[in-house]
């Protein structure tokens, strides 16, 4: 009688489980030369027996009913099979006398023996993997909450096998940092990026450029400003940071603010983009009209129209003359610009504060501090209602990442503060000299130039109504306007006052900075400037001005 030897190992990466077959086979061979056995062939076979399908086991049962042999020689009868599909198959074949015998290193099994033995040993091999799958995922979602990530490093990280952690790649590090930057400034794409990682000699598999979805889940990946994702929930890592939060969230507002966009086949006008329509809610979009004159002549004139893209709605907003529009925001420029006699006060103002930055920079911590408290109080009372069962989980994971971000930010933020207190100066100040040039950009003749401007005091709050250009400021900006119109209805001394908090737009969440007095007496009018950390001495994070007669 002839037999087929095999061996089976669970994984068919070669540096692991390396003396599982070579033992098996050695042992085996002896097994056969002791007891007179003769092997017609070996298979040998990498990979897990799980679930139904190794190729190498199909074709020896194959064989096996063809003729070729008669017995298998095998370690335990849990290397030929795992699950109830293969088991089935072999004991079937036991039973009508097909393989007449399976010799283990311990066992012998023949056609008239009693089934419940053999049931019983693959039920045990089929129980063994299935327990094993719940106890590695048990492990790893373990693992996760002690802040090690369970599977291969991303781009800019090694995966280090000596301690099981992963580690910063010095060199793929700087350029996913150069990614995120460049990205987050507006003056990359996803092409521009996935042509620098190839000059930079990273490529995808295949020896082929990254493409662009790939470095799309580059940008998106929280793992980068130390959290990551795992089995549908978001964890904090013990990695470290190659990016800030802050630089995160910049990122991905550009991406999120370009998503898909179609080629333009000619140049946009100016106001595109800057303007929705008050009726419908559509965009603004601009054309090109064409005039012929009997003499010959031809006049081309630029329209502003709503894009009319609401099904549900019939437009009724008019067009509007190019020329017309210019003027209206041209004057709504005007508007909120800064008088040129309050810059060198405000100047000796914030000259002032930044003496004390110390001081109010402790104060803000705490305040900070306290927010994370808050934050840690809302975790605690969002799982007791996921394990009461009153939300759902996915509901429960959207609210848990919401939270694990927000405090994110927060923690930097103080991490900021406690570095430079008085890193908000600079931005308050170049929020002065924007503010105190925009009467210089409103007489200019450079249409493109005041959409930038346009959109630091409006943002996305400018429509169009009745062909009239209408729209909500930004706080400061709102307070400023409100302080020019009380400053020309009456003559005001400089005098100071307890200031609101005003919140400017920011993708990434900001924190404040208690105000403190300024002790100055300028027979001008009353204007006091309350800041927020934002983190980056280009941006300013709040401003207002408050009058008392």
């Amino acid at each position: 009688m002839k037999y087929f030897l095999y061996a089976r190992k669970s994984t068919d990466v070669e540096d692991k489980q390396i003396l599982s077959i070579e033992a098996q086979l050695t042992e085996l061979r002896a097994l056969a030369k002791r007891d007179g056995l003769e092997i017609a062939e070996e298979f040998v076979e990498k990979k897990s027996a799980k679930i139904p399908g190794r190729a190498i086991f199909n074709d020896m049962m194959s064989r096996i009913q063809r003729g070729e042999a008669q017995g298998i020689i095998c370690w335990k009868i849990d290397r030929l099979a795992r699950n109830p599909v293969d088991g089935g198959q072999v004991q079937w074949l036991l039973q009508q006398g097909v393989i007449k015998h399976i010799q283990t290193h311990d066992r012998s099994h023949y056609p008239n023996d009693n089934v419940l033995m053999m049931s019983v040993e693959l039920g045990m091999a089929n129980e063994y993997v299935r327990q094993l799958s719940a106890n590695t995922a048990r492990g790893l979602r373990q693992k996760a909450r002690q802040g090690l990530y369970p599977g291969l490093a991303p781009i800019g990280y090694l995966n280090d096998p000596r301690t099981k952690t992963i580690r910063v790649h010095k060199k793929n590090a700087v350029l996913v940092r150069e990614m995120f930057e460049r990205y987050a400034s507006g003056s990359a794409t996803l092409d521009t990026l996935a042509v620098m990682l190839e000059n930079a000699g990273v490529m995808s598999k295949g020896n082929r450029r990254v493409h662009i979805s790939r470095i799309s889940f580059v940008l998106q990946n929280p793992f980068y400003y130390g959290h990551f994702r795992y089995a549908g929930e978001v964890y904090e890592g013990n990695h470290s940071p190659l990016i800030s939060k802050s630089l995160y969230d910049k990122a991905n507002v550009v991406l999120r603010s370009r998503g898909r966009t179609l080629a333009v086949k000619t140049d946009p006008a100016p106001y595109c983009g800057l303007l929705r329509c008050d009726f419908c809610g559509m965009g603004i979009t601009a054309e090109v009209k064409e005039k012929h004159q009997l003499n010959g002549n031809v006049h081309h004139y630029t329209y502003y129209r709503c894009t009319r893209k609401n099904k549900a709605v019939k437009c009724k907003e008019a067009p509007m003359r190019s020329e017309v529009l210019d003027s209206q925001l041209s004057a709504l420029l005007g508007e909120y610009a800064m008088p040129q006699e309050w810059i060198s006060p405000l100047s000796a103002m914030l000259d002032t504060e930044a003496a004390s930055a110390s001081k109010t920079a402790t104060e803000a911590v705490q305040g900070l501090r306290d927010k994370v408290f808050d934050i840690s109080n809302k975790f605690e009372r969002l799982t007791d209602l996921y394990v009461a069962e009153d939300i759902e989980r996915e509901d429960y994971l959207s609210r848990r990442r919401a939270l694990m971000s927000e405090r994110r930010t927060i923690e930097e933020q103080i991490v900021r503060l406690e570095r430079s207190p008085a890193a908000w100066v600079e931005p308050v100040r170049n929020w002065i000299q924007d503010a105190s040039r925009l009467d210089e950009i409103r007489k200019s003749e450079d249409i493109p130039s005041k959409k930038s401007p346009l959109q630091k005091i409006f943002g996305l709050n400018l429509s169009l109504h009745a062909r009239e250009a209408r729209g909500t400021p930004i706080s400061p900006y709102a307070a400023l306007c409100a302080a020019r119109i009380s400053a020309s209805e009456k003559p005001l001394c400089l005098t100071l006052v307890e200031p609101r908090r005003i919140e400017l737009p920011n993708p990434s969440a900001n924190h404040g900075v208690p105000h403190q007095r300024w002790p100055l007496g300028l027979h001008k009018e009353y204007y006091d400037i309350q800041t927020k950390i934002r983190g980056s001495a280009s941006d300013f994070l709040g401003a207002h001005f408050a009058l008392r007669g």
